[in-house]
């Protein structure tokens, strides 16, 4: 058999991901455990992976954008990633919108957007990395979600080219303005759009703006101020030690900040997911 049945393949990615992830990046340093799973990575990576649970139950993911030893495996392939970033976005969207995936890496969370919003809505998704933009066109295209758009571009203040860092764990990925990483395997020239500068066309702005960019909240947002002043959409944004100058830009744009993660106020919680709203008029 060229490929694993698509049942016992989604039960072996679950079974490996119960593993801590620091322990599983361990087995890279031990030869005689790290050939056998580079092999079965191999074979489980050779077809699609089917989500377990949360609104994306049933849907599936491009398993060779999505190795066992990934970051996030344990969420993606059980539907669990970010909870409260899922909820958010299960409370204001609706069928028919038009909405934001900024920083989609593999394209989980397009997968979910395009789902609440239906045939009539459009998604639009925003991935640099080729890779990882390769991977979001391939799980809208093989869940049959065709409008899911997908941009290989990074979003920022204006439009442009910009070095992007690469890291050996592609969820880490950014901008190489926001400073080194540690783990950074390679420096390429990327895309940089400004989402004020957008054609949107007939389907108009979008309602809703998911935003995750490793630290380039800021700039990110710059780049939407006219968005932020006209249109109004809701954010669900992902802070990277950026509290507080996201919190001053948004409620310099009369926006409401609320932490989805815990009781801190927005400012004070260190990394965490914010859902913002402006409560007009």
């Amino acid at each position: 058999m060229n490929a694993l049945l698509p049942a016992a393949r989604s039960r072996l990615y679950r079974a490996f991901s119960r593993l801590p992830y620091d322990r599983v990046q361990q087995t890279r340093r031990h030869p005689v455990v790290d050939r056998p799973l580079r092999a079965c990575e191999a074979l489980a990576g050779r077809g699609d992976v089917r989500i377990s649970g949360g609104i994306a139950a049933g849907l599936h993911l491009f398993g060779p954008a999505l190795p066992l030893r990934h970051v996030q495996a344990h969420g993606l392939v059980r539907g669990t990633l970010e909870p409260g970033v899922q909820e958010a976005l299960r409370r204001h969207v609706s069928p028919g919108d038009v909405v934001c995936d900024v920083g989609a890496n593999i394209g989980f969370f397009s997968l979910v957007l395009a789902r609440l919003t239906g045939p009539d809505g459009r998604v639009h998704a925003f991935e640099p990395s080729p890779r990882e933009a390769g991977a979001c066109r391939r799980n809208a295209q093989v869940n049959g979600f065709e409008h899911v758009v997908v941009h290989q571009a990074a979003v920022g203040a204006a439009a442009g080219r910009a070095p992007f860092l690469l890291v050996d764990e592609h969820s880490w990925s950014h901008l190489a303005d926001r400073g080194s990483h540690a783990r950074a395997v390679a420096t390429i020239d990327v895309d940089v759009v400004a989402l004020d500068t957008l054609d949107w066309g007939a389907s108009g702005p979008p309602r809703l703006i998911k935003l995750d960019v490793e630290g380039s909240e800021r700039a990110a947002l710059q780049g939407m101020s006219g968005l932020l002043a006209d249109v109004r959409p809701v954010l669900v944004i992902e802070l990277h030690e950026t509290n507080h100058e996201v919190a001053d830009l948004l409620e310099g744009h009369g926006y409401v900040l609320q932490n989805l993660d815990g009781p801190a106020a927005p400012r004070d919680a260190g990394p965490t997911h914010v859902v913002a709203w402006h409560p007009g008029p």
